[in-house]
C-alpha cells in the first residue's frame, strides 16, 4: 500500500517538509503589471508582493482550541509606513529605482502614496511617506478575467493585459498632507482626510525612520571603527549628525559650496561617503586655521566634495613623499 504521504517524487517529497515563508506573486501579475515596452515589470510586481504582504493580517488563534478568535495588522499605524531607501536596501536596488517601481504601482491605481507631517518630541518631520493599498485594484490585477466579466469603472486607468493611466505622474503627486493647526489635509485630487497627528503611532514610526537611518549610516561609514581610531573626538558625532540630516532631508534642494543642488543629487554623493572620507575630512578640519562663520554648511560641503577629492589629496600626498626622499 502506497504511503500517502509519498509522492512518488523524492525531492517534492523532501521539499514537502520545508517550511518556507514569504511573499506570493501571483502568476497574473506577469500579465497585469508591465512595462510600456509590453514585459513584465519585474521590480514593480516583488515590491508590490512585499507590499500585500504587510497589509495581510495576522490570524490569533487560541492556544487550547486552535480556532480563530481575531485578526490584528502587522504594523502599527493605520497604513504601511516605508521610506523609499528602506525598499531599496531590503531589495538590493538604487533608491531611484524604488521610488519608479511605487510610481508605477501608483499609476495602476494599486498603491498611493500618502505624505504625513508628524511630530517627535516637539519636533516635525515633513513628508514622512505611507503606502495605501487598493484592495479593489489589486482583485482586478490578480484576476484579470473576472475583472473583465464585471467591467469595472477605473479611475484614470484601462485594462487590458496591463493598466496604463491617463496621468504620467499617477493617481497623486502629495498625497495626504497634514494641517498642523487643523489637523485636515487635502490631496491633489480634491478629496480631504482628517488625521490627528498626535496618535503615538506617528511618534513611534518616525523614531524607528530616525533610528533606521541613522543605524544604516553607521554601517556606511564604519562608525564602531571611528569611534575606536578617535575615541575622543567629538567631530565624528558633528559629521555622522550632518549626513543623517541630509539623508532624512526633504527640502527639494540642499546648498553645497554655496550653490543650490537638487537634494537627490546631494543624497546620491553622501551615500558614496565612507570612513575614509571622514578621516579625510577630519584631517582636513585639523590642517585648515581658517575660522569659518557656518560651519555646517562648511562641513556639508566638505563631505560632499570629499568624495571627488579625496584621490587627489592622497595622489599628491604620495608624491610628495616620494620627492621628499628622492
Amino acid at each position: 500500500m502506497r504511503n500517502p504521504f509519498e509522492t512518488g517524487s523524492p525531492i517534492v517529497d523532501q521539499m514537502s517538509r520545508l517550511q518556507i515563508s514569504g511573499n506570493v506573486i501571483p502568476v497574473s501579475w506577469y500579465r497585469t503589471i508591465r512595462k510600456e515596452t509590453g514585459k513584465p515589470n519585474l521590480l514593480a510586481i516583488v515590491i508590490l508582493a512585499d507590499i500585500v504582504y504587510w497589509y495581510r493580517a495576522v490570524e490569533i488563534r487560541d492556544e487550547m482550541t486552535g480556532q480563530l478568535i481575531g485578526l490584528r495588522k502587522k504594523f502599527q499605524s493605520d497604513l504601511l509606513q516605508r521610506s523609499y531607501q528602506q525598499l531599496a536596501d531590503q531589495f538590493g536596488i538604487t533608491k531611484r529605482d524604488a521610488t519608479n517601481a511605487i510610481v508605477e504601482l501608483e499609476k495602476l491605481g494599486v498603491v498611493r502614496r500618502i505624505f504625513r507631517t508628524q511630530e517627535i518630541n516637539g519636533q516635525m518631520f515633513s513628508n514622512v511617506l505611507f503606502l495605501k493599498l487598493d484592495v479593489d485594484m489589486l482583485e482586478r490585477l490578480t484576476y484579470p478575467a473576472q475583472a473583465e466579466e464585471k467591467k469595472p469603472e477605473i479611475k484614470g486607468c484601462c485594462m487590458p493585459g496591463g493598466v496604463s493611466p491617463k496621468s504620467e505622474r499617477g493617481v497623486t503627486e502629495i498625497g495626504e498632507r497634514v494641517s498642523l493647526k487643523t489637523g485636515t489635509g487635502v490631496t491633489g485630487i480634491g478629496e480631504t482626510y482628517t488625521e490627528n497627528i498626535n496618535k503615538d503611532y506617528n511618534a513611534i514610526d518616525s523614531y524607528h525612520f530616525h533610528q533606521e537611518m541613522k543605524n544604516r549610516v553607521k554601517e556606511q561609514i564604519s562608525y564602531d571603527i571611528l569611534r575606536h581610531d578617535y575615541p575622543h573626538d567629538k567631530r565624528i558625532e558633528e559629521l555622522l549628525g550632518i549626513i543623517v540630516e541630509v539623508m532624512e532631508s526633504t527640502a527639494a534642494v540642499i546648498r553645497v559650496n554655496k550653490e543650490d543642488k537638487p537634494a537627490e543629487v546631494v543624497k546620491a554623493q553622501f551615500e558614496k561617503i565612507g570612513r575614509q572620507h571622514i578621516e579625510f575630512v577630519l584631517h582636513c578640519m585639523s590642517e585648515s586655521g581658517t575660522k569659518a562663520r557656518n560651519i555646517r554648511a562648511l562641513l556639508i560641503t566638505a563631505l560632499y566634495n570629499s568624495v571627488h577629492t579625496i584621490s587627489s589629496y592622497y595622489g599628491n600626498l604620495v608624491q610628495y613623499h616620494m620627492a621628499n626622499d628622492s
